[in-house]
């Protein structure tokens, strides 16, 4: 078979109780896989200090989705088969390698064809949440930052699968908005454009994920509770039919999050550093993403850690809501 779905999963969904699908690009291509380097001050996540800092996050993150009650499923791609509820001990087999492996939509059948490990996009997670073998689709998935419009689109046309998968696929991404390196507005208005309603909880502003949420920023609908986001996803599938994807966005607290609007010198460099590299496009995210940790002398990673625990908090509680 390509495609396994653990039976803890397969019961949940059977049973209709509350699942929370994750993405496993973060923990391949997104977050360090070294120890805890205690320059950056002290660790949000926890408990062993020797524990890589990616795997760290993982044990941290089911941690938070099971104390609320969900069925954590981990999706990923494992010797070619998509996995869907993977366990502590196959998420650490797709990262023990050095490479930055993840796939999305173009390639995720290229990747099992031969074999490979890759943690998945939002887009592949959003793949398996929809996957016919499942005997009810996951309507809830936790998320840093989504991907979308790239800075320079319009004269290098580089818009992240992530928009096309939401488009099409009827589950909830709980997410801090699109990742800072992105253009905001652009992929606000290819959102509107592709029929996906964005919603903020407690916040009248679009988050723009490691950053703080500019007083200026850009409007979307707010909702108080989580309550109220389960009600407009019931309305938006059941009562509407429609098969695109909501996306819920949080805030990250000010206590941690960067400055709003202090991230583009040090990402106008970035992106001129990973212009000079001989490199595939699907690492631009990811070699950014750790242009800033350094730049920021690990701001942006304890940043990045506090935002994934606190969307799997709320996606567990939509979860149970829902």
């Amino acid at each position: 078979m390509s495609v396994r779905v653990s039976i803890e999963v397969l019961d949940a969904l059977s049973s209709e109780q509350p699942v929370v699908a994750l993405e496993t690009a973060v923990l391949t291509a997104g977050l360090p896989k070294e120890p805890w380097n205690q320059e950056f001050g002290q660790s949000p996540m926890i408990e062993n200090d020797d524990e890589l800092v990616h795997l760290a996050l993982a044990r941290a993150v089911t941690k938070t989705v099971r104390g609320g009650d969900a069925v954590p499923a981990w999706i990923c791609v494992l010797n070619g088969e998509l996995v869907i509820g993977a366990s502590y001990e196959e998420l650490c087999q797709i990262t023990c390698s050095k490479e930055n492996t993840k796939c999305s939509l173009s390639n995720i059948a290229i990747k099992m064809q031969s074999k490979l490990n890759a943690g998945t996009t939002v887009a592949t997670t959003l793949l398996g949440c929809k996957h016919p073998s499942l005997p009810n689709p996951i309507r809830v998935f936790a998320t840093g930052g989504i991907g979308g419009v790239h800075n320079n689109w319009n004269n290098e046309i580089d818009v992240s699968a992530d928009i096309t998968a939401l488009a099409t696929t009827p589950t909830c991404v709980v997410s801090s908005g699109a990742k800072s390196i992105l253009d905001i507005p652009a992929t606000l208005q290819l959102l509107e454009t592709s029929g996906i309603p964005v919603v903020g909880l407690k916040t009248n502003r679009f988050p723009t994920f490691i950053e703080g949420t500019p007083s200026d920023g850009m409007p979307i609908t707010e909702c108080q509770s989580v309550k109220e986001i389960a009600s407009i996803l019931k309305m938006h599938w059941k009562d509407l039919n429609q098969q695109s994807a909501v996306l819920a966005t949080v805030p990250l607290d000010d206590s941690v999050a960067l400055p709003p609007n202090t991230l583009n010198d040090i990402m106008l460099r970035g992106e001129q550093a990973f212009a000079q590299l001989s490199t595939e496009k699907t690492m631009r995210t990811p070699f950014l993403l750790d242009f800033l940790v350094k730049e920021t002398r690990g701001q942006s990673l304890i940043a990045n850690i506090e935002l994934l625990l606190q969307n799997a908090r709320v996606a567990t509680e939509l979860a149970c809501v829902l």
